[in-house]
């Protein structure tokens, strides 16, 4: 292998585990500023302690942190394949987008959805936000296309 095309595969996951960690720290850290947003809307009440907002907003995203770790890993590996892959920009940030938010759903079914826990307001507005911000997250940050220079095709008029 050519030490350029080491190079473009070491930029290639630099980039993409910079991105992935970008769209997925936006929703460990915002994620619960929009839940306890939606909380106070949904349910105002004159009597909310505004210290308890502190203690809460700590607890979901460690919460968060905890229980989505591998969910961003494998995010991290579809992100790469989906660059190296992916025929337009556009596309790939469709595909990562919804692959995002679905694995987050699916991350909250198999953890807080389980049978000890019962679906609740509180824990779908809670998927709801991160969903948002993973979605939201895929679009924001900037993201490339890595082609290997050597699997780059020719374009038509250079045969």
């Amino acid at each position: 292998m050519a030490p350029y095309a080491k190079i473009s595969i070491i930029n290639s996951m630099v980039t993409n585990l910079l991105y992935s960690l970008k769209v997925w720290l936006t929703s460990v850290l915002l994620s619960p500023v929009l839940y306890i947003v939606l909380i106070v809307i949904k349910n105002f009440d004159v009597s909310l302690r505004l210290y308890s907002f502190g203690s809460t907003y700590i607890l979901l995203v460690l919460f968060s942190f905890l229980f989505s770790f591998l969910t961003w890993f494998v995010f991290f590996l579809i992100i790469m394949v989906i660059s190296n892959y992916a025929c337009s920009e556009t596309i790939a940030r469709v595909i990562i987008c919804i692959t995002g938010m679905t694995m987050t759903a699916a991350t909250f079914r198999l953890t807080i959805f389980q049978n000890g826990f019962t679906i609740s307001d509180i824990y779908i507005y809670l998927m709801f936000a991160n969903c948002f911000c993973i979605g939201a997250g895929s679009w924001i940050y900037k993201f490339r296309l890595f082609t290997h220079p050597a699997l780059k095709a020719p374009l038509p008029h250079e045969f």
